[in-house]
């Protein structure tokens, strides 16, 4: 088995939807971030094999997104290409059939991705199809059944922010700049637990959710270049990482909507021989501030597993993520992979751990490694 080098990323600014992305769609939002990862990493499309790429909200008559952005960008024909939906863990999927082709030798570089133009999407697109409920609205339930405070939340909250604005020279290098934006427009360094703490909640009177510590409505897309190590040290590419596991699970949604990382990252751990004080930094997705806290607890007190021990709090998120940078639904995952890998490189860190909740109960788990 061929071991899976993350060799680059590249992705758009993430930006409110119906802002300066609204006239663009998903297929040129996807292009500009592969076109980007190739132009700025001097990679020789004519050695991409395959490329996979993420919608959950599809362009009308784009049925297959990712065999678009290969012919409309130019890029060879013979790269083969398939579309993945899967709700947030999208771009973990994407990923990870890439990163199963080149294991098994059937390819040996591509090009994982994923796009959303929520500028666009239907407004139903936002309930859960099998409850009729927002995710706002199970997050709700989840918050009440685990009794996270407001205060906390907000912190969480404001921790994204403040890592995000700290982040954002180191963060440059991976933005492609679109229609004159060269920035994510979600973090703000004006906020401050006093503002956040006077935003009315924004699912449900008696809740504690609100616009602050939930991830905003996103356009966005990433993609990420990896290879076999062999491939990638005989171009001269020091692999940032490598991807070293790979965890996906699923409950019902009467369970917690957004609970599964409380199997995958346990099952992950445990599969690799580690615990959560081996890990040097964690990326966990910021549904909801909420959210984050509820698996957290999970893992540190043990739910449907054993617990984990406790979470280093400074190692969590250290650039900042969804609730401040935004979620671009099928995006997250790459933008997620390529920030944690850029900043293991940074660090030397040994160890780094990704976390993503999905709609329909679903998550999914990455596991990166540096020799």
């Amino acid at each position: 088995m061929e071991r899976v080098a993350v060799v680059a990323g590249a992705r758009t600014p993430f930006v409110r939807a119906g802002k300066s992305f609204a006239s663009l769609g998903p297929l040129a939002l996807a292009k500009h971030a592969v076109a980007g990862l190739i132009e700025r990493h001097a990679v020789d499309a004519g050695g991409v094999d395959a490329l996979a790429f993420g919608v959950v909200v599809p362009e009308r008559g784009k049925p297959n997104l990712a065999r678009e952005i290969v012919l409309e960008s130019g890029l060879p024909a013979a790269i083969e290409a398939q579309t993945v939906s899967s709700y947030c863990i999208t771009g973990l999927r994407t990923a990870t059939l890439i990163a199963d082709a080149i294991a098994r030798g059937r390819i040996h570089s591509g090009i994982a991705g994923g796009v959303e133009w929520l500028s666009g999407a239907d407004p139903a697109t936002f309930k859960e199809p099998t409850t009729g409920l927002t995710m706002g609205e199970h997050m709700e339930i989840t918050r009440r059944e685990w009794k996270i405070p407001r205060q906390r939340q907000d912190e969480v909250a404001l921790a994204s922010h403040r890592n995000a604005v700290a982040a954002r020279e180191r963060l440059a290098g991976e933005i492609v700049a679109v229609e004159g934006v060269d920035q994510d427009t979600g973090p703000r360094a004006d906020t401050s637990l006093e503002k956040l703490a006077a935003l009315k909640p924004a699912f449900a009177e008696d809740g504690t959710l609100t616009a602050g510590n939930a991830s905003p409505v996103t356009d966005g897309a990433s993609a990420v270049l990896l290879m076999s190590e062999t491939r990638a040290r005989a171009e001269g590419r020091e692999p940032l990482a490598f991807i070293d596991g790979i965890e996906y699970a699923a409950i019902h949604p009467d369970e917690g909507l957004l609970m599964a990382p409380a199997i995958t990252v346990p099952r992950l751990l445990r599969r690799a021989g580690l615990t959560l004080a081996d890990i040097d930094l964690l990326e966990i997705h910021e549904a909801f501030a909420a959210q984050v806290i509820a698996n957290v607890m999970a893992w540190e007190k043990g739910w449907k597993d054993a617990p984990l021990g406790p979470v280093d709090w400074a190692r969590v998120n250290v650039n900042g993520s969804s609730v401040a940078i935004g979620h671009p639904w099928a995006a997250t995952g790459g933008r997620i992979l390529t920030t944690l890998a850029y900043e293991m490189q940074r660090r030397r860190a040994r160890r780094g751990l990704i976390s993503i909740c999905a709609a329909g109960a679903m998550a999914g788990a990455m596991l990166l490694t540096r020799d």
